[in-house]
């Protein structure tokens, strides 16, 4: 499968892997249909990454949160507040497949966006301890959360592990948040660019990939509107 699925209104997403040259990295991108989610941008940190507000208006939790955070040998994406919430209680429990099993999804019926996250050990070029998952409405009973999970005790080359909270369009909000493992055919500096040329240019916001086997984040290729 491809990261660059055909797909209008992915609304956020992220991925986490090694290209084909072994390099490990993450990418997470923004999409916005109102004005309010197109005035962001992404700020990059030694340590954080700041989703951030534009337009100088009230800072709203859902749209304006904490992207991804690291230490000296993990790192933790996501699209919203659980990133910080993860990040303060990751001492007391560093298995994220069971922290997440204490999240919901967001606040902002009727759509239920999932609140996707992803986390992984760093060990120099190697990858470990990968996972993907989130916290999503059932398709079935929206008022009962479900957390679909992926890990991997390593990550291959050219693979990553990958997820967006939306699949529909910008008129039918279709709900995502499944995880799934693709093929990454391509080096790591250039999947900010394959990213952003797959979005739809009216909906677009920002792009980044950070690569994972340096010290900090300052290593990355932004994107933005």
């Amino acid at each position: 499968m491809s990261l660059f699925a055909a797909v209008e209104y992915p609304g956020r997403g992220l991925a986490i892997g090694r290209d084909v040259d072994g390099v490990p990295f993450f990418a997470y991108w923004l999409t916005g249909r109102s004005p309010a989610s197109q005035a962001r941008e992404l700020v990059v940190h030694d340590r954080e990454i700041i989703v951030r507000d534009t337009s100088g208006g009230p800072l709203d939790d859902l749209r304006h949160y904490t992207a991804a955070t690291r230490g000296d040998d993990w790192v933790i994406v996501g699209n919203g507040t659980q990133v910080a919430e993860l990040t303060a209680t990751r001492e007391h429990q560093p298995d994220l497949q069971l922290a997440l099993r204490q999240l919901t999804y967001e606040p902002d019926p009727p759509i239920r966006t999932p609140r996707i996250t992803a986390t992984a050990t760093l060990n120099g070029p190697d990858l470990t301890e990968v996972m993907i998952g989130s916290a999503r409405a059932n398709d079935a009973a929206p008022e009962l959360t479900e957390h679909p999970s992926l890990y991997a005790a390593r990550i291959a080359l050219g693979t990553a592990l990958t997820t967006t909270t939306y699949a529909g369009t910008a008129e039918h909000v279709i709900t995502n948040g499944v995880p799934r493992t693709v093929a990454i055919p391509a080096n790591w500096s250039s999947l900010t660019d394959e990213i952003w040329q797959s979005l739809q240019p009216a909906l677009r916001v920002a792009a980044i990939t950070i690569r994972l086997d340096t010290t900090n984040f300052t290593d990355a290729i932004l994107q933005s509107r």
